[in-house]
């Protein structure tokens, strides 16, 4: 899990989640508000899917946040 601000300033959790299918989503929350977001990665494991977090810049995190989509 990592924590970011927005280009708003905003700040966000980011977590992972193991899903079907041996997909990886990044599922991010902001902090004091009830929205929450979902983005796939493109990773075969859960080892790749955390590095792939880990070794993304902030504007890489932004990136990933603004193609997100709510969690239904």
């Amino acid at each position: 899990m990592r924590s970011f601000d927005d280009a708003q300033g905003n700040q966000w959790q980011a977590a992972l989640l193991e899903a079907s299918y041996g997909s990886y989503l990044v599922v991010f929350s902001r902090t004091g508000g009830d929205e929450v977001l979902k983005n796939e990665l493109n990773a075969t494991s859960l080892i790749e899917a955390e590095q792939l977090l880990a070794a993304m810049d902030e504007a890489s995190v932004r990136a990933t946040l603004a193609g997100a989509v709510p969690w239904s």
